[in-house]
């Protein structure tokens, strides 16, 4: 005879089967599985077809208006089992969260038993929830939220103190926290393992905001076959969380303290045989930094013969050159004057004296001229560490073409770029924008694109037609591509600077108009529009959410990939600040700037291959890019579903497994 206890869902009460409360500070996540299997339930005579979810921040409202040292609030979203961002979900229901649950705000959803959530062959239903902190600058606070569950509206209410669980079988629920998320073991613990290591940019942190790219490696590798599985294990440095202002001297060495200890820590269980490094906005310069440190101070550890082989290096929106070439004079100053500390002064390319040189110089006398390098920014490709830059498989950096004026395209893309291709590929949208104008269907290409991704061959052969006229929007078309020629204006002279050399492909497949007829040079040049760094940082607060129609049907989304190729050092143009005249120097006072960017750029491309890949996709594009958050800023999903599987697809770990 069933007990008392499983007679509660005919009582207006109902039961309630999670309830808990907990802590979270910056950077940290709670992550629930729910798990019920219905057939066991059915035979306790409990019959359910759906739960209510409740989920409150317990901090006081009177923390609402405080958002620079806060926000006091959550991101929560909850997802069915069959729920893919890269697969349509032809369900009705919504996809429920939350971008900011607000001091003493409740988030109230519904768990629904269907197709949807099923677990395929099974009688079970699963969902997955996570709770994240939105904590950004200060690393003292903990914020308090309380999650309940249970079969009825009536059950969930957060006044029901002192109420007991009631304990079910078939009722199963697993809890991950930011430590454990970030530690979890290699699929196959007796094989050499693939280390990845993620690393966060300013004001940002690895434990929430770099989520996202860590869950979709683990989702496309753990099903693969043994043969090729790269044994992922992904890590991410913690201890600079909050600290983005020392200095990327200072970051970067605790992220190479951190990357030296995990590898020894690791080698004790298992044996770490690959590294990739994966680094969004600041933490590129920072993940270089680290590398530069790790060649100094433990050169073992990449030992061609002994010691880790270097597979991936990966960068987002990271501003490689600094930032001082392209941030109007009242943002750039306070850089200079510390509103950022030392960070911001070296990605204004402004030297500090007196800071610590740890890590930064190997005394060997065949780089003594190294020290002659003083700007941080500047000295991290420097020899001996460039040799272990050139070892890596990969170098791929990600540029946002629009919308991102925090990180502009010219240093994320390292400053040269094929930008007759991209001025091609303008007038390719041009055309089919006027073609789609005088038809009635002009829509029908946006609404239905069979990918968001070109399919391209990251090679310098075919560039122009390595971007696909379906894929963007008309809007988009307009705001990112590059226009014709390259005239002498004050303005369009450091694109022209930027221009690499055509070799005959190139020339052909690139910059030849699709009618065949017109010379580019013979066109007049307009420089692409730059964002606003103002604005960027503002549509933080005040960009678009998207819709469920978006969240839910990827053909909809209109984001994507506008250029991929591989960059190589014989398509560099020749030195422009060589031997320039003292009178230019006078005359011109961004000389030396440009001189310095200019350095930088070679230096990372002289002896190395680079795929660049740029993206347009909506405002924030900047957090975009990452998708910080995973629904608020899927818009990037494009960007990492192109680095995911260009980099740890079947294809590119068939090629590490012979390494």
């Amino acid at each position: 005879m069933p007990s008392a206890m499983t007679r509660k869902p005919a009582s207006k009460e109902g039961l309630l089967l999670i309830s808990e409360s907990r802590h979270l500070g910056v950077g940290d996540i709670s992550r629930y599985k729910i798990t019920i299997d219905k057939a066991i339930l059915s035979e306790q005579d409990v019959d359910v077809d759906e739960l209510f979810i409740k989920i409150k921040n317990n901090e006081n409202a009177l923390l609402n208006p405080v958002y620079i040292t806060g926000p006091y609030s959550f991101y929560c979203d909850i997802r069915p089992d069959n729920y893919n961002e890269d697969k349509p979900f032809a369900g009705k229901e919504i996809i429920p969260f939350v971008e900011n649950l607000k001091p003493n705000e409740k988030f109230k959803s519904t768990l629904l038993f269907n197709e949807y959530s099923n677990i395929k062959g099974t009688t079970s239903y699963s969902w997955t929830i996570d709770v994240i902190s939105q904590l950004a600058v200060l690393t003292f606070p903990k914020l308090q939220y309380t999650i309940k569950v249970g079969t009825s509206r009536r059950s969930t209410r957060m006044r029901s103190r002192g109420r007991k669980i009631d304990a079910l079988e078939g009722i199963k629920v697993e809890e991950w926290d930011t430590i454990s998320l970030w530690n979890l073991s290699p699929k196959y613990p007796t094989k050499p393992v693939h280390l990845v290591i993620i690393t966060h940019g300013i004001f940002s942190n690895v434990g929430c905001d770099m989520l996202y790219v860590k869950d979709k490696i683990e989702e496309i590798t753990l099903g693969m076959d043994e043969s090729i599985n790269p044994n992922i294990i992904i890590r991410g440095c913690m201890d600079n969380m909050g600290k983005s202002a020392r200095g990327v001297h200072y970051i970067g060495r605790r992220v190479g303290k951190y990357v030296v200890k995990i590898i020894d820590e690791l080698n004790t269980k298992y044996k770490v045989d690959k590294i990739s490094f994966i680094g969004h906005s600041l933490g590129g310069p920072t993940q270089a930094m680290a590398v530069h440190y790790i060649t100094m101070k433990r050169p073992d550890l990449f030992d061609p013969v002994t010691g880790v082989k270097p597979i991936n290096f990966i960068t987002l929106a990271s501003p490689f050159v600094g930032v001082i070439g392209d941030y109007p004079l009242y943002i750039s100053l306070p850089l200079d004057m510390g509103s950022l500390g030392l960070t911001g002064r070296d990605l204004n390319l402004r030297y500090t004296p007196l800071q610590s040189k740890d890590g930064l110089y190997i005394d060997d006398p065949k780089y003594q001229n190294q020290e002659n390098s003083k700007l941080i920014m500047e000295l991290l490709p420097q020899p001996p560490v460039r040799q272990i830059f050139e070892q890596f498989i990969h170098r791929t950096v990600y540029a946002n073409v629009v919308h991102d004026g925090i990180v502009p395209l010219r240093t994320a893309a390292l400053l040269y770029l094929d930008w007759n291709s991209l001025n091609a590929v303008k007038k390719i949208q041009r055309k089919s924008m006027i073609q789609a104008e005088t038809t009635e269907n002009r829509d029908t290409e946006l609404d239905s694109p069979e990918s968001n991704i070109s399919s391209v061959t990251p090679s310098r052969e075919g560039s122009v037609r390595e971007i696909p006229k379906d894929d963007l929007d008309k809007k988009a078309a307009v705001q990112w591509a590059m226009p014709q020629a390259l005239i002498h204006t004050r303005k369009n002279r450091k694109f022209e600077r930027a221009q690499i050399t055509e070799t005959s492909s190139d020339s052909e497949s690139d910059a030849t108009p699709p009618s065949g007829n017109q010379n580019i040079s013979d066109e007049k040049f307009v420089a692409p529009k730059e964002a606003s760094t103002i604005l960027s940082a503002l549509s933080v607060l005040t960009a678009p959410m998207p819709t469920q129609e978006y969240i839910k049907n990827p053909s909809l989304r209109t984001d994507a990939i506008v250029h991929d190729r591989v960059y190589h050092p014989d398509d560099l143009p020749e030195p422009h600040y060589n031997d320039r005249s003292t009178i230019s120097r006078v005359l011109y006072p961004n000389e030396n700037v440009n001189r310095i960017q200019e350095r930088i750029a070679r230096t990372w491309q002289e002896t190395m291959d680079w795929r660049k890949v740029l993206v347009s996709i909506q405002p924030d594009s900047h957090n975009n890019i990452i998708v910080r958050r995973r629904f608020v800023n899927l818009y990037g999903n494009v960007a990492i579903n192109h680095l995911v599987n260009e980099h740890f697809g079947i294809k590119a770990c068939e090629k590490y497994a012979k390494l």
